[in-house]
């Protein structure tokens, strides 16, 4: 077991993990932080917290895409939950 150090959207982590998923860990680490930054970047979000939503519910939704559960059900219920979130993160849109 060893101990990773990385960044995503700019901000330092650390995390444990088995020596045999480390270049697997690697992966995950460079395609949340490319995704947040894409996010970022596009300017409609503007806090962490809501571009980390973001992102894992894409990436849930591209997960069930592949077949990675009962698609339909869970496509539509993922999409169902994004527009949920959105819409009560909303008003804290001006805050910032």
């Amino acid at each position: 077991m060893k101990v990773l150090e990385f960044e995503i959207l700019d901000r330092k982590y650390q995390i444990s993990c088995p020596d045999e998923e480390e270049e697997i860990l690697k992966a995950c680490v460079a395609l949340v932080d490319s995704r947040m930054k894409a996010f970022k970047t596009q300017g409609k979000l503007h806090s962490t917290e809501k571009i980390a939503i973001m992102v894992a519910l894409t990436l849930a939704k591209d997960f069930l895409k592949v077949g990675g559960a009962n698609k339909d059900e869970n496509c539509d219920r993922i999409t169902e939950i994004a527009n949920r979130i959105e819409k009560a993160l909303a008003p804290q849109d001006d805050l910032f």
